[in-house]
């Protein structure tokens, strides 16, 4: 009999390849051997194991089987580079082979995702956008997934631009950091002090394409509606800082000469929690917002599925800025790339940053890259101390740490990947790192340009599956 299925496939002009998925492998058990074929040839002339769709098992169907005999192919894995001094995002096979090539109008504002269907989601530089600071945007390029633009919108106006990251959504769907510019007027009468210009406060807004250059703002959360402040009874928002973990003590964190002020420079999205994460490079903390809510509600304190409106739901890094803790007590000095570990993956519902470790002077800069385990009591919520810090005490898992290495004072990530490693980005050395969970390195890449952070994506059943 197998001599003849040999001739059958001789004369078979059959493509045996199949991305994301080893169909031949009855058993599944990750090749296709000799078990394989024992199950095949126990249903002969049967419809079960049809390979072909002609109803019945025979010849044809032996003939893929054996085509296909030996290990399983990976399913195929694609590392996203994208340029912040170009227009480019490149997707690199596993031996970092380019392998396909997206130009987009201007260069990233920070990262290109895919969405499952392998359209890529694109945030870049919109020159002119009334904003001068670093990771300014204001521009979200959409290719389809046959790489044809399908989308490309301007967010900017009077008073805002988008910046930094964005984040696509199941429901098609893109959350987007938006720079909120208060006047001094406006600050000083929310109760910041010293002021002598502008104040960038933030917004995160989810806005749905209702055309090709074209948006709806179907939710919004602003940080300007959770502050708090100690200084003048007779001002909104006075309160003690300590009692009010959930809003944002609006003296904390210096503004710049142009007016940035918190500095949030990444945003996540946890589809099971339906919240939202955060990091701010300026004030060294991570804050987890509540995305059940309706826009009113996210502009108070109350509803949503956890019951606290837009307030803070969780925030670690610095706990001097809620007045439980001093500057000596933070865990960060400066952050960047808040990220939730996916749902499949080794930490799930973990927060993954990057403690850049830009310190006070020239000689002990050193980086690390942290998964935090957020408190949580019955029913997912997250427990609140009655006056101390948020918890815990230390990150779960870290990688880099004194002496190491040091990615610089800006951008710089890392990502839990499908195959349940983390891919850390040093972006002063465009390097991408790959550590295995017990902190080995399994590989270190250069890229050829300038990047924010670096993400993988790997081809499961016909879907990209990524952080």
């Amino acid at each position: 009999m197998i001599p003849a299925a040999a001739a059958v496939l001789a004369s078979l002009a059959i493509d045996c390849s199949h991305a994301g998925g080893c169909p031949m492998d009855l058993d599944s058990s990750g090749a296709i051997d000799g078990a394989d074929l024992g199950m095949m040839l126990a249903t002969w002339g049967t419809p079960e194991h049809d390979a072909t769709g002609d109803g019945i098992v025979d010849g044809a169907d032996l003939g893929i089987l054996l085509a296909a005999w030996g290990p399983c192919p990976a399913d195929p894995e694609w590392t996203l580079v994208t340029a912040i001094n170009s227009g480019s995002t490149v997707a690199y096979d596993a031996q970092w082979n380019a392998v396909r090539t997206w130009t987009g109008a201007t260069g990233g504002a920070s990262v290109a995702y895919l969405r499952p269907d392998g359209s890529l989601v694109r945030p870049c530089v919109l020159p002119g956008g009334g904003f001068s600071a670093g990771g300014r945007g204001g521009r979200i390029q959409v290719f389809a997934p046959d790489g044809a633009l399908q989308h490309d919108v301007r967010i900017s106006g009077t008073g805002f631009l988008q910046h930094h990251d964005v984040r696509p959504m199941p429901n098609g769907n893109v959350l987007c950091l938006v720079w909120d510019s208060r006047s001094q007027a406006e600050a000083s009468a929310a109760g910041r002090q010293g002021l002598a210009g502008p104040m960038w406060s933030e917004r995160i807004i989810e806005i749905r394409f209702t055309g090709f250059g074209t948006y709806d703002v179907v939710w919004e959360w602003k940080l300007w509606d959770h502050l708090v402040q100690a200084v003048d009874p007779s001002l909104p928002g006075y309160g003690v800082p300590a009692q009010l973990p959930g809003r944002f003590d609006v003296n904390r964190g210096n503004v710049t000469a142009v007016g940035d002020w918190v500095h949030l420079n990444a945003i996540d999205y946890s589809p099971e929690r339906d919240e939202i994460v955060v990091s701010s490079r300026n004030v060294n903390e991570v804050w987890v917002i509540d995305h059940s809510t309706t826009t009113a509600e996210a502009a108070g304190s109350a509803g949503g599925a956890r019951g606290r409106g837009g307030d803070f739901l969780y925030r670690w890094g610095n706990p001097a800025n809620y007045g439980r803790g001093s500057d000596a007590d933070a865990r960060f000095s400066v952050v960047h790339g808040a990220a939730w570990v996916p749902a499949g993956q080794p930490g799930a519902g973990n927060i993954i940053a990057f403690n850049n470790g830009d310190r006070p002077g020239a000689a002990n800069d050193w980086s690390q890259a942290v998964e935090i385990v957020p408190p949580r009591g019955a029913g997912g919520t997250y427990e609140v101390p009655a006056s101390a810090a948020f918890g815990p005490a230390q990150p779960a898992w870290t990688f880099g740490g004194t002496g190491t290495f040091y990615g610089g004072p800006t951008q710089c990530g890392a990502f839990r990947t499908p195959a349940g490693t983390t891919l850390v980005t040093l972006s002063n050395a465009s390097t991408v790192i790959e550590v295995s969970p017990a902190g080995s390195v399994v590989s270190t890449w250069t890229a050829p340009v300038s990047l924010a952070r670096a993400v993988r994506y790997r081809l499961v059943d016909g879907q990209w599956v990524g952080p």
